[in-house]
Parts: C-alpha cells; structure tokens; sequence
C-alpha cells in the first residue's frame, strides 16, 4: 500500500518562521546599542532612588540621623492622625512611644491599622523599588496589607539595579532563600477598570520611603 506523504503543517511553520525573524530582529537591534549607554549605571545611588520613587508616585525622605528620623515619624503621626503604628520592630516602638505616639504588633490592631512601619532586605535606585521578604518579623502581610506603607532603609542598602538585588539576596540566604519576596514599586495600583489608574486597589495606597545617610 502507498503511504500518501503527509504535508507540512503551514500554520506552524508560520509561527516558527515568525519567531526565527523576530530572534534575528531582536539580535540586530541590541547590537546597535551599548546596554550600558541606556540602562546606565548611577553614579549617585541616592538621589536617582529618590527622584525614581517620586516618578511612581511614592514618596521618599532623607535625614542624616536617626534622632531626626525618628523625630519626623512622630511628627508625621500626629499630623496625620494616626493614633497607632503597627510595627514589629520593638526598638522602634519604643522610641516612637517616648515620643507620644502608641506604636506595637497588637494583634487585636491589625485589622484595623492606619499605618505600618518596615525594615526592607535592599533598595534599588533605577526603578526606585523597595525589596521586601518574608524573613523580617513583620513578615509578608504587614507589607501587602495596611494602607499606609512606611519604610526605614539605610542608605547603604542601595543597589544599582534589580539584578544586583537578587544576587544580594542570594549571598545573603544561599539555598535557604525567604518563602516570599517582592519588589514594591510606588504605592500599589490598578487600571483595570476603564484604563483609569486607582491608587491603592490591591494594597497600601501610600508608600513613604525613609532613608538613613551612611
């Protein structure tokens, strides 16, 4: 019995033939350009961070101690109203307390908290991203939950990009990497309604970035 030759699928290798030309696209374009040129790196680590972060609508202080730090958290409390800050951070719940402002993890707080206050593993100046995990006591919700995010960061926790965070990350757990991580770029947001930004939809709807001059 003659076998009748099958024919070559056209649809597939369409596809295929399309893929083969935009690979060779894309390698003719990256050739044109020095990744160094356009993704440059920073010379000031600092203030590319801060004008980053302002340009995703978050919001970035620097101080030059920690007495001023801490001075300005209270100020900011009060001034918004919040009459509870929920942190892990014992230490700083303490120096926020001497200050007049009730700080701590009640659990019974949770819920209901206007504002919580972080540590972070590293921040990154070219997106102007802040990098969270799991491993600090506050843990993965404190993050995603409360809708005023407050970070306190130092300035030698910068790194230039995204890449030099993970490999960070890496050095510092080796094989034993935290449950989560994430990047927080800006306060969270959504346009899914209508292409209409909304602030906040899906998390913390400000994020206040505090950085400590080395």
């Amino acid at each position: 019995m003659i076998m009748e030759k099958q024919k070559p699928d056209s649809s597939r290798e369409k596809i295929l033939q399309a893929v083969r030309n935009a690979q060779q696209r894309t390698a003719a374009v990256s050739s044109l350009y020095d990744v160094e040129a356009v993704y440059f790196h920073p010379d000031n680590l600092l203030d590319v961070f801060v004008k980053e972060v302002e340009a995703v609508a978050g919001q970035c202080l620097v101080f030059s101690s920690m007495e001023a730090m801490l001075d300005h958290l209270a100020e900011l409390a009060g001034r918004r109203g919040w009459d509870y800050l929920y942190t892990c951070d014992t230490e700083l719940a303490g120096q926020a307390t001497i200050r007049g402002i009730a700080a701590g993890n009640d659990p019974g707080r949770f819920e209901n908290m206007q504002a919580a206050v972080t540590s972070c593993e590293a921040l990154v100046a070219r997106t102007g991203s802040v990098v969270m995990s799991s491993v600090p006591a506050a843990g993965r919700q404190v993050y995603a939950y409360t809708p005023v995010h407050i970070v306190i960061a130092r300035e030698d926790q910068l790194v230039a990009y995204p890449e030099d965070a993970l490999r960070l990350l890496q050095a510092r757990y080796g094989n034993r990497l935290p449950s989560a991580m994430g990047f927080v770029t800006g306060p969270s947001r959504t346009a899914d309604i209508e292409k209409t930004l909304v602030l906040g939809a899906h998390g913390p709807k400000e994020l206040i970035i505090f950085v400590l001059k080395n």
